[in-house]
């Protein structure tokens, strides 16, 4: 899956109601649907790719021994992005860390921002590369929650409550985080960036 790719399907509902039994198809279909999605949120968050493929699958493995109390009628993305970010919170909570980094395009980071291409657009002597790095620094030197709202809103796309369910918070605590992390991005961006109102620039 790459960043530009759209929003991911639901998971089909009739594989959801057998991975509770571990069905060697359901499960298959689960992993290939989520393995890559769970490592590009985990490498988001870690320095290294190494470590983000060895967190990647001890939340797989936390997954699978978890799938017994799992209900099927719950969604699914919401449950699982907790326990990544419960193994994530645990790595950081047990090992000296900083934040890694993955590389994204321009266009998503823009959209990313709420930036359309109509109201904003970046000054003409910005190298597109030199734009995409101020980008990506400005996500991963966000908090540590505002940067998991960040990435679970436009990366997952999962509505505020659902990441209020993985953050462990209400649904008007993360729209104020997620408010705020955006904010704090554009403020980061500085003069990068021209803003064109109506009428004028």
């Amino acid at each position: 899956m790459t960043d530009a790719d759209p929003t991911p399907a639901p998971f089909p509902p009739q594989l959801r109601e057998r991975l509770p039994r571990l069905d060697p198809v359901a499960l298959e279909s689960f992993f290939d649907a989520y393995f890559d999605r769970v490592y590009g949120y985990v490498r988001r968050l870690v320095n290294d790719e190494q470590l983000a493929e060895d967190l990647t699958q001890d939340v797989f493995l936390h997954i699978q021994l978890a799938f017994s109390t799992y209900d099927p009628e719950r969604e699914l993305r919401p449950w699982v992005f907790t326990i990544a970010t419960n193994r994530v919170r645990d790595h950081w909570r047990s090992h000296r860390h900083r934040e890694g980094r993955k590389d994204v395009s321009v266009e998503r980071d823009a959209a990313l921002l709420g930036l359309s291409a109509g109201e904003h657009r970046p000054d003409s002597d910005l190298a597109e590369n030199e734009l995409s790095a101020i980008l990506r620094d400005a996500v991963d030197e966000l908090p540590e929650g505002m940067r998991m709202a960040v990435l679970l809103r436009v990366y997952e796309g999962l509505s505020f409550e659902a990441i209020g369910e993985v953050l462990g918070r209400s649904e008007v605590a993360v729209r104020k985080r997620y408010s705020r992390a955006l904010e704090a991005l554009r403020a980061a961006l500085g003069p990068a960036w021209r803003v064109h109102t109506e009428g004028g620039s």
